[in-house]
């Protein structure tokens, strides 16, 4: 197989490296879509409203992120970093982030446990303090593919496990089960896709597909 280097010039090589380590914000942006869906049911007393629920996903994204952005040289082999929250705490991540050529880009293997501690994140204009119940798990992979002028991004992955959360003087546990299976294609500025399972006691079903916006907001 050919390496990335005889595909594509070096400074393409540099920008898809430089994207990868935002993969954080691309799943943020992807579960922050699926959030905005109306498309969910749940029990009638769910931990939190769907409107929350929908803020705090968004947060958990934020604090996967603060975990990559923090070491981007970590972003491949095993992982093993502490990183500082936007509002206080930390977050900690361990697992493995492993590389691989795809023949037409780069591939990514995920297995990160991810562990807030007292991490302050606010999304959608709410403010969450966050620690692991006891962990958040996130398996499965990326893909990068380049275009002409963009790149399609792949991704297909579950976040398993439970955060406990203070919001607005209230407390509780959010257990979550999110499947994503997303195309972003930044050529045409579309995605496509599904997100299925529970968040916070609401059940999700969603087809994710829809415009891509020009300046998505990870944060919400």
């Amino acid at each position: 197989m050919a390496g990335l280097s005889e595909q594509w010039g070096e400074s393409e090589e540099m920008a898809i490296e430089a994207t990868a380590r935002r993969t954080g914000v691309l799943l943020a942006m992807v579960l922050g879509m699926a959030a905005c869906s109306d498309d969910a049911t749940g029990p009638a007393e769910p931990t939190l409203t769907l409107e929350e629920s929908e803020a705090l996903l968004f947060a958990i994204n934020l604090v996967g992120t603060r975990a990559l952005e923090a070491d981007p040289g970590a972003f491949s082999g095993a992982v093993s970093l502490t990183a500082n929250c936007s509002g206080g705490g930390v977050v900690n991540a361990g697992g493995s982030l492993i590389p691989s050529e795809t023949g037409t880009g780069i591939g990514f293997l995920a297995n990160l446990t991810i562990v807030p501690e007292g991490c302050v994140e606010t999304a959608r204009g709410r403010t969450f303090t966050l620690d692991g119940a006891p962990s958040l798990r996130q398996t499965g992979s990326y893909t990068f593919t380049p275009q002409e002028l963009a790149f399609v991004f792949d991704l297909n992955v579950s976040m398993v496990g439970a955060v406990a959360y203070e919001l607005e003087g209230r407390d509780g546990t959010c257990e979550v089960s999110v499947m994503v299976e997303s195309r972003l294609d930044f050529g045409d500025l579309m995605m496509t896709g599904s997100a299925s399972g529970t968040l916070c006691g609401n059940a999700v079903d969603i087809d994710l597909s829809r415009e891509i916006p020009l300046t998505p907001d990870a944060g919400g």
